[in-house]
């Protein structure tokens, strides 16, 4: 591997990361075409159903792409989808050489695009920088691999952990800036998920309020076991900026059910679980199966706590406010039992630390 393929596939890379956000169930890709130490075509994947990167690249290539080095973050398909194979247009141009970052994750295509294009003649390097690529698509490979979506938990809390006062007042614990920096990271996600008791004190819009994203949809998704959520939210008015779906138990009342359809709700039953709550592991396979791979958890403190005890978050962010609420009765972020020795406490990896204003963000994977 050459010093200019690294820095060619670094290119490849930032214009993959343009994307963020609007491409999956699919994954961010990037792709150059490089002759003579001259970039002659670049392009990147915008969304499902828009060409491939390497299709972009090669199109702006033209008649240059002859004899030129293609560049591309991750493996070339070879299946029909909602777009042709790539690689089927990638071996009616006589490149002289392609350098392919990663395997793509998705069992339709892990290797067989290598294969083909081996196939076909074409020289091949892969490999290089592959763990940027899995840190940049960390929903698409959780998605190929488990069918789940990549979920992660958002909480703004005082340096005591509190979520809310004792009479549930939250308005704002976390600072402007940092009530900015969650509405640019709400853009990233397909879904973003509350409880109901998030709706009744709260009545959020749960839109993308951002102008990195001026026309964002994200899919609302309440967990509601009794079916509790008012006729009037203020989020009814925003269907245009993306559905609502509501996940309950089948104990729920049928009239209140027809009430919310009519109103353009899509309601999703499930027997309850032990608890008589809606089974957390349930809703995210129902999420999967509708192609939805990354989730934002808002809250409340018992839905955070319900990811964290079954184990089902991938990442956490937690907004921390140099405030100190107190109040036995002043909910937190994960007010269940606990653990009951060190040793089984959760741990956060791969943690990242910056400052907004006086909060501080502390990010990391489970």
């Amino acid at each position: 591997m050459k010093i200019e393929d690294i820095q060619y596939l670094h290119l490849a890379y930032s214009l993959a990361e343009k994307a963020q956000g609007l491409t999956l169930p699919n994954p961010l890709v990037g792709a150059l075409v490089v002759k003579e130490g001259k970039i002659v075509g670049h392009g990147y994947h915008q969304g499902p159903g828009l060409p491939h990167a390497e299709i972009v690249a090669l199109q702006m290539a033209g008649q240059q792409a002859a004899g030129a080095t293609l560049y591309v973050t991750l493996e070339p398909c070879v299946h029909w989808g909602k777009t042709p194979p790539c690689v089927e247009t990638i071996v009616k141009t006589p490149l002289a050489r392609i350098v392919i970052s990663a395997y793509d994750p998705n069992p339709l295509v892990y290797r067989k695009g290598v294969k083909y294009l081996r196939q076909h003649g074409f020289q091949l390097d892969i490999g290089c920088l592959k763990e940027k690529n899995t840190q940049l698509n960390r929903a698409y490979y959780k998605f190929m691999s488990t069918r789940l979506p990549f979920v992660c938990l958002k909480v703004a809390a005082s340096l005591d952990g509190k979520i809310a006062t004792n009479t549930y007042s939250s308005q704002w614990i976390s600072s402007r800036l940092s009530r900015d920096y969650s509405q640019l990271l709400r853009g990233e996600f397909q879904a973003i998920m509350v409880g109901i008791q998030t709706i009744i004190y709260d009545n959020p819009l749960l839109t993308v309020r951002h102008p990195q994203w001026p026309d964002k949809k994200i899919a609302r998704v309440i967990l509601d076991s009794h079916l509790r959520f008012p006729p009037e939210a203020k989020m009814l008015t925003t269907l245009d900026q993306g559905p609502i779906i509501i996940f309950t138990t089948t104990h729920a009342p049928s009239s209140h059910r027809k009430l919310l359809e009519e109103k353009g709700l899509q309601i999703v039953s499930f027997q309850p679980d032990s608890k008589g709550k809606v089974p957390i592991k349930a809703t995210l396979e129902w999420l999967g199966r509708n192609q939805m791979a990354s989730l934002l958890v808002e809250g409340g403190g018992e839905l955070i706590s319900s990811f964290l005890e079954e184990k089902l978050a991938d990442k956490l962010i937690l907004f921390l406010a140099p405030l100190l609420i107190g109040g036995k009765t002043a909910p937190s972020f994960f007010p269940r039992e606990g653990v009951t020795t060190i040793q089984e406490a959760l741990r956060l990896k791969s943690i990242s630390t910056f400052r907004l204003g006086n909060d501080t963000i502390i990010e990391g994977y489970f």
